[in-house]
């Protein structure tokens, strides 16, 4: 549901809104599975490009930290934290915004 801030009234977003705003979620999850950065860099750039063709598209990506805490022992464990601290990095490069959110408080990054 969208509210109105001025009038307080809550309204559903039509379809043609709903086609418009993409959530892309669990994204270390999706790397784990494909742990290649040139297949991330394109896939990051594909969605980009289709953002940029129309001013009201927008593409809404989530991830979680994965680089906090110990070093995995696995060379495949290690490897995935690297590319997906990469890709993030990548991600970061073609976003206006970025935003981190820790414990329910929001940090603008960028």
């Amino acid at each position: 549901m969208w509210c109105n801030g001025y009038e307080r009234e809550y309204v559903l977003p039509d379809a043609n809104t709903l086609k418009q705003i993409i959530i892309l979620e669990g994204l270390e999850a999706s790397i784990r599975r494909t742990p290649s950065r040139t297949h991330w860099e394109h896939v990051f750039q594909m969605w980009h490009d289709w953002e940029q063709g129309d001013d009201e598209r927008t593409v809404v990506w989530i991830g979680c930290d994965i680089t906090q805490g110990i070093v995995p022992l696995t060379k495949e464990e290690r490897n995935w934290r690297d590319v997906t601290g990469w890709c993030y990095q990548e991600l970061v490069k073609r976003c206006e915004r970025v935003d981190r959110v820790w414990c329910g408080l929001v940090e603008r990054i960028k």
